[in-house]
């Protein structure tokens, strides 16, 4: 398909891009034996509080076509421009064995005294180097993915023109921006030593004096707050530092868990 790049806006053959990288896909599908030969074949599983979607296991293709994960989006030397930084997270985060995704331990304890997080199910803080252009790169691609994508799984991030604009300009320069801007807390969620590698959620927005984003995917929550101002100091506490350190909270996420079963519980679905 020829269009015009959403990131450098000439005019190329576009990839079929993955709003989602492709990674945390393959990452939570399963093989099951499908046809007469039960030959394995990769699926993934939707469950959906939607009345109107009945989700359900499918083959590789026809979840991301439903919910619009995969999109025309980039040319190509965009789509390696983002795929550079994904790949550091992937090895950053789960290592570089094959799917299924594991979380990898990184990082050391971090005790953060008086200034603990309100967080339920709080079970601590770690301390992490990291590239922080590319870090920061894959948030905000993922943040930017998400608010032109126009697939029903993106419908609650709108972004509005100008940080649009703004963080289509940083990504295309391949600049991170200043450690204050767009500011990401990480959670990395877990209970009973599950790392929940495989959960990727429809992103959320609330608004609380600044526009914040919810992200749940491969097993990590992102927190962006998307204002003109400074984020509050909590958020740029947590996010990525221009010096390569980042703050990652680690929550339990039993209860998280058990409101999302009980409202698919309620509505048949579990």
């Amino acid at each position: 398909m020829t269009g015009s790049c959403k990131l450098c806006n000439k005019v190329e053959i576009l990839k079929e891009s993955h709003v989602i990288p492709d990674f945390y896909i393959h990452g939570l599908e399963h093989k099951l034996p499908t046809g007469s030969k039960g030959e394995l074949q990769p699926f993934s599983i939707v469950l959906s509080a939607d009345p109107e979607m009945e989700g359900g296991a499918m083959q590789r293709g026809y979840w991301e076509k439903i919910l619009g994960i995969k999109e025309y989006l980039l040319c190509g030397a965009c789509e390696q421009k983002f795929q550079r930084n994904e790949s550091y997270v992937r090895d950053l985060l789960y290592g570089n064995a094959p799917p299924p995704l594991k979380k990898l331990s990184i990082g050391s304890s971090l005790n953060l005294g008086i200034a603990q997080p309100d967080f339920d199910g709080f079970l601590g803080a770690k301390k992490v180097i990291v590239d922080y252009k590319k870090l920061k790169l894959f948030q905000l691609s993922l943040l930017w993915r998400a608010g032109i994508a126009k697939g029903s799984f993106f419908k609650n991030v709108d972004l509005g023109e100008f940080h649009s604009a703004r963080l289509r300009e940083l990504l295309h320069a391949e600049n991170p921006g200043l450690d204050t801007d767009y500011a990401c807390v990480m959670i990395d969620l877990q209970h009973n030593g599950n790392g929940y590698a495989d959960w990727i959620e429809a992103p959320k927005r609330s608004k609380d004096g600044q526009v914040n984003y919810q992200f749940i995917i491969g097993g990590y929550m992102y927190l962006f707050t998307v204002s003109k101002q400074k984020s509050r100091p909590s958020a740029q506490c947590c996010s990525v530092k221009s010096s390569g350190e980042i703050i990652i909270l680690v929550v339990d996420a039993k209860k998280l868990i058990r409101s999302k079963a009980a409202t698919l519980h309620r509505l048949g679905r579990l």
